[in-house]
């Protein structure tokens, strides 16, 4: 039986490997903005691209169809650092022609943990022009060799080039591997290098202030005015303050600052607190009260360190 199956997986590989993309498409570049999307997943979930984005960078890996043998190597590849691309912060998704029932199938026998949406005729595919046109002669040996239009729910004959895309999250496309040649696919450790560069990158431009002091007078000249000052004045991009100590007592306690603190979040300042430091003093219930984010911060700050943010302590 395993014979079998594996001399049933070369004939799928040579029918795939038959004719490199006729009239194939080119693809959007690096630089090009990324056209939004909605799609269902294998959950039945919809899939927005710029949803997404909202949280982080965004792969996207067109693959053609779990038909492929080449494809599901490379999901394979894939799902086996998506517990590191999450952990940068961002989102893998992969998108192919395969109706919903076919993407299901696709994900469990590659035992993918990520979004595999369907993307019905191609339609996402074309705004990254990626759909190409297979000759007869491919065509009829899909057709005969696993039924293309069982997969793809249509009788066109088109399949998408298997691209990769990095887009940050302003819809930038960063990084782009895109080939005529479908029997070639990005190298999955450049794409982890290119991702890690353009979250550190992004992330450089964020503060991060660790206020731990308890002294009033350090809170007021130096510890809110700076970032608050930050925020107002886009000196970053993004501004968090966390409440980390003592800090978390005076806080509780001090009208003047909970003043200071509620103005910094009206403009835009992310203020979280440390749940152990807080359960110590006892003021955990006062800082939910005062709409702070009080959870466990010894990960986040971790993360932070990693992800390259601009972190000071005060």
């Amino acid at each position: 039986m395993k014979i079998k199956k594996l001399i049933i997986s070369f004939m799928m590989l040579a029918t795939a490997l038959s004719g490199i993309a006729q009239d194939a498409a080119q693809g959007l570049r690096i630089g090009a903005k990324a056209p939004d999307f909605t799609l269902n997943d294998q959950n039945g979930n919809k899939v927005n691209l710029y949803q997404l984005l909202q949280k982080g960078p965004v792969i996207l890996k067109w693959y053609r169809g779990g038909w492929c043998p080449l494809c599901n190597l490379e999901l394979k590849g894939f799902a086996d650092k998506v517990s590191e691309i999450n952990q940068l912060g961002a989102t893998l998704v992969a998108i192919s022609p395969e109706l919903p029932d076919k993407a299901i199938t696709t994900a469990e026998k590659n035992q993918l943990s990520f979004s595999v949406v369907s993307d019905n005729d191609n339609e996402a595919g074309r705004k990254y022009d990626l759909v190409y046109q297979l000759d007869a002669e491919t065509a009829n040996k899909y057709e005969k060799g696993f039924g293309l239009s069982q997969y793809n729910g249509n009788n066109k004959a088109e399949v998408p080039l298997p691209a990769t895309y990095i887009i940050d999250s302003k819809g930038i496309i960063r990084y782009a591997f895109v080939n005529p040649d479908y029997t070639k696919r990005a190298n999955i450790d450049d794409v982890m290098m290119n991702l890690t560069q353009l979250v550190k990158t992004s992330n450089n431009n964020k503060l991060v202030l660790v206020w731990s002091s308890d002294d009033p007078m350090v809170a007021q000249r130096v510890a809110l005015m700076f970032p608050h000052a930050a925020q107002k004045n886009s000196w970053f991009s993004e501004t968090t303050l966390v409440i980390w100590g003592p800090s978390a007592k005076l806080i509780a306690s001090d009208t003047t600052l909970q003043k200071k603190l509620k103005e910094m979040q009206t403009d835009g300042v992310k203020i979280k607190a440390c749940i152990a430091c807080a359960n110590a003093y006892g003021v955990t219930e006062k800082l939910k009260e005062l709409h702070y984010d009080v959870l466990p911060m010894g990960e986040p700050l971790a993360e932070y360190l990693k992800r390259g943010y601009q972190v000071i302590t005060f």
